[in-house]
């Protein structure tokens, strides 16, 4: 997993989440070829998106977004 610095990745699903998109489900990866990562996936109205992140950071948020929607 890579550090603690920025992650982009993490501030653009913060965004989603801010902006009304749900968490419909969330993966992990611990083989992934750059390290272990998660992946979330959100929906609004009809679209969907997909954020990848090996961050450590996104990793632990992606935690406390788990427990808070049981997926």
């Amino acid at each position: 997993m890579a550090g603690w610095g920025d992650d982009p990745e993490l501030e653009k699903l913060r965004d989603l989440i801010e902006d009304g998109w749900t968490v419909t489900a969330i993966e992990e990866d611990p083989d992934a070829a750059g390290g272990p990562s998660d992946t979330v996936k959100l929906s609004k109205d009809g679209s969907e998106q997909s954020i990848t992140s090996d961050h450590l950071a996104f990793h632990r948020y992606v935690e406390g977004l788990r427990e808070e929607t049981g997926l």
